[in-house]
């Protein structure tokens, strides 16, 4: 979802920002830099832009500010490692959207437990959803010079690259031992690069792939759709994931949802 806001609201957010110090920061400078180029040629602003991240964290702040600070300070800590602040900008942004449903009363609180997981929702009859936030992009590699010409080969949607979705999960259960314990773990994943947007890149490499049938004989297609048969559902270690989340681009008002049919409630 593409965005602008005017200059005085930029202002106005950080005016209010309740870290000052991190407004000049390697990571914050960067978006804001990005945001007033990408204004200027008229490009879209997505979601997951510098008024967006500086909104996120003052509500983030009114609501708490312990949790406001960690988050501060793991940017403040992380700022030239911009892909470790991505995924912290992930956090927030999925932080950020259950505010709301608790002022709503719809759920009771937004708990953070670093020692266990990114973040944890409580329900308003105190059962648990255990949160694991990661951001997915492809390693893009940028012209050195004018005119030259870069292939890309993403390999995102296959199942057994290293730079798949599947093997990213896989690694956080078997390095990180997330989603390890017998609860409610859910993996969100944001789909962080408008070539990887959507549902494909995603559905593709956890399930068996997308897959064409044709009839051999009339060369006439059968049958188009992912194949789950086979899925990332099948290794035992996502045997304690509850199901996956997914959403593009920062906007987790349209996430969607993948259930784990070997899940057991425990």
């Amino acid at each position: 979802m593409a965005q602008f806001v005017s200059h005085d609201e930029i202002n106005d957010a950080e005016g209010i920002f309740p870290f000052s110090d991190l407004l000049e920061c390697q990571y914050l400078c960067k978006y804001k830099k990005a945001y007033y180029h990408l204004r200027e040629v008229g490009h879209p602003v997505w979601s997951r832009n510098y008024f967006n991240l500086l909104s996120s964290i003052n509500e983030i702040f009114e609501y708490n500010e312990q949790h406001a600070g960690g988050f501060a300070k793991s940017l403040r800590s992380s700022q030239a490692d911009w892909n470790n602040c991505e995924a912290i900008y992930s956090e927030i942004i999925v932080y950020r959207y259950y505010i709301r449903l608790v002022y709503e009363n719809l759920i009771k609180a937004i708990e953070r437990n670093t020692n266990e997981c990114d973040i944890i929702i409580r329900r308003l009859d105190d059962s648990l959803a255990y949160l694991e936030v990661f951001c997915v992009g492809p390693k893009v590699k940028t012209p050195s010079e004018p005119g030259e010409v870069i292939v890309h080969n993403f390999k995102t949607h296959t199942q057994n690259e290293m730079a798949s979705i599947r093997q990213k999960l896989l690694r956080k259960i078997e390095k990180q031992k997330q989603f390890t314990k017998p609860r409610e773990n859910y993996a969100v994943i944001e789909l962080n690069d408008i070539s990887i947007a959507g549902d494909f890149s995603i559905l593709s490499s956890l399930s068996d792939g997308y897959k064409i049938t044709y009839n051999k004989e009339t060369k006439e297609k059968m049958s188009a759709e992912y194949d789950w048969n086979r899925s990332v559902f099948d290794d035992e270690s996502t045997k304690f994931l509850k199901g996956i989340i997914y959403f593009s681009l920062g906007n987790y008002e349209s996430r969607k949802y993948i259930f784990n049919p070997e899940f057991k409630e425990h």
